[in-house]
């Protein structure tokens, strides 16, 4: 982070950031014009003059000002500056590395392993990693390998054995996971027969809707977690279309939904979500007014993968699933209704928690709020998981990845013939390859203490990285600009972000 940050809001209001004191400040147009001098001290000198002779200041853009107010707001402009309110902020250093070690911790404290169930669906959705748009091998309808998955559920298992208290989800996934149930069912009577009493396990699927009918039940007995993805009503939803005809699944997809509310309606709603993918064809106002009228839920917003995409469809998948992400203004009144999963709040929040100094997540940091002035850790770039701390993903042919968003060209290891190869040295040094490529980029950022970006989403195969978050002083000008200009119009947001948001991450 640079020095302070000047910005204005659509109002007019003034602002600025002290990225030193990680504050921000109303101010008036004569500090910020002040700020905006700072490195030219010279051309303030002749207006200075004026203003001890008494002399009204025209400054263009600003408006005019009495000697009197110009001089006040000098006085005080050197009064913060002498507090140390526009020096630089602390700057990170991005020299981390992860340690082979910190594979096998990771390992034995993953939160989650992944089954890509079977590669075969039922649908033949426009956004699929197997659809046109992605450089991916072609869809071979491999079912997973139940001896390799056992294999790796040991492994895995073995490892918490050493954390008897950290609960693992296992989770099944695909293609369809459904389209091959009996691999679900074994994993399931597999854990309930071999468990120890002190490991918690879950469960959860995610799944298309359409084989809901047939084993519900199994999901319910199990306390599955469902998550059940669904754009909106039957126009949003018209990018989820079935492989037997290119038709429409939605009436199929609804007639089952309603069936498990129905037959199950605890179940349903303690146990099911839906996930929706933002489009051109669905807005944040129609996803959440289908989801609340009718399920009396708000959905989560899915990402898709953003990586593999073809270079002659970049364009097409842009204006198709990538445009449409950031909220515009005619969603803001639905700010409140989704509130926590609204991308406006999301945002705001984390960026009150980087940028304000007023959210400790730890006692230490309490008590010595300023201490990262002078911290000495090396930090890694980027907001890359390190991997298999979150989760752990296996593919429906025995590769091995660090979640399920991530393109089929950055396999990390396998489960095949029997045998698991995790290779730690291998892992991390890609990681810090990758990593040391990148850092350059992330000390330029002013985002860069916020990052949303996954190493895995930056084009890094290709040599050059790129990320789509990257933000100079300019953007992020307009960056903190936006997030008051939310403030201002909604007097009660920031109260509720700071009862409310921040409690819920």
């Amino acid at each position: 982070m640079k020095a302070a940050i000047p910005f204005t809001t659509a109002s007019g209001h003034h602002y600025f950031y002290s990225s030193h004191n990680k504050q921000f400040l109303l101010s008036h147009p004569l500090i910020n014009y002040f700020l905006n001098s700072f490195i030219d001290k010279k051309a303030l000198r002749p207006l200075i003059i004026k203003a001890r002779k008494g002399q009204s200041i025209l400054i263009t853009g600003q408006g005019q000002f009495e000697s009197s107010e110009f001089l006040y707001y000098l006085g005080k402009f050197r009064f913060l500056e002498k507090h140390g309110f526009f020096k630089p902020g602390f700057r990170k250093n991005y020299d981390g590395i992860i340690p082979p070690e910190k594979i096998e911790q990771n390992l034995a404290k993953t939160k989650q392993i992944i089954f890509e169930t079977t590669e075969d669906c039922n649908l033949d959705c426009v956004y699929c990693t197997y659809s046109k748009f992605y450089f991916n091998k072609s869809r071979e309808r491999n079912k997973i390998n139940s001896a390799d998955a056992l294999k790796l559920l040991d492994v895995v298992l073995g490892k918490h054995r050493a954390n008897p208290d950290q609960e693992l989800a296992i989770s099944f996934y695909g293609g369809e996971p459904l389209k091959n149930f009996g691999f679900i069912e074994s994993i399931v009577n597999y854990v309930s027969g071999h468990k120890d009493k002190l490991l918690k396990i879950k469960y959860s699927l995610t799944s298309n809707g359409l084989l809901l009918r047939k084993y519900i039940g199994f999901m319910v007995k199990h306390n599955f977690e469902l998550a059940i993805s669904l754009d909106g009503d039957e126009f949003a939803n018209s990018f989820r279309i079935l492989k037997t005809n290119h038709k429409s699944s939605f009436e199929l997809v609804s007639r089952n939904i309603d069936m498990v509310k129905e037959k199950y309606p605890e179940y349903f709603d303690k146990r099911v979500i839906f996930l929706t993918v933002r489009h051109n064809r669905n807005t944040l106002k129609s996803i959440y007014e289908y989801f609340s009228s009718k399920y009396g839920k708000t959905p989560i917003l899915s990402s898709i993968t953003t990586t593999g995409i073809i270079e002659e469809y970049k364009d097409e998948f842009h204006d198709t699933f990538l445009k449409s992400r950031f909220p515009s203004s005619d969603n803001s009144c639905y700010i409140h209704e989704m509130f926590t999963s609204h991308p406006i709040v999301s945002e705001m929040a984390e960026s009150f928690e980087r940028f304000g100094n007023f959210v400790y997540r730890e006692p230490k940091h309490l008590l010595n709020p300023l201490k990262n002035r002078s911290d000495k850790r090396k930090y890694l770039p980027t907001a890359t998981c390190s991997p298999f701390d979150l989760r752990l993903y296996m593919s429906a042919d025995g590769g091995i990845y660090p979640c399920e968003h991530i393109s089929r060209i950055f396999e990390l290891g396998s489960v095949r013939k029997n045998t698991v190869d995790i290779d730690s040295n291998t892992i991390t040094d890609t990681y810090n390859n990758y990593f040391r490529k990148i850092k350059k980029l992330c000390n330029h950022c002013y985002l860069s203490d916020n990052c949303k970006e996954c190493i895995f989403n930056t084009g890094m195969e290709k040599g050059v990285p790129k990320c789509e978050f990257f933000m100079n002083k300019q953007k992020f000008t307009s960056h903190l600009s936006g997030i008051f200009n939310n403030l201002e119009q909604d007097n009660s947001l920031f109260s509720r972000i700071r009862d409310e948001a921040f409690l819920a991450k």
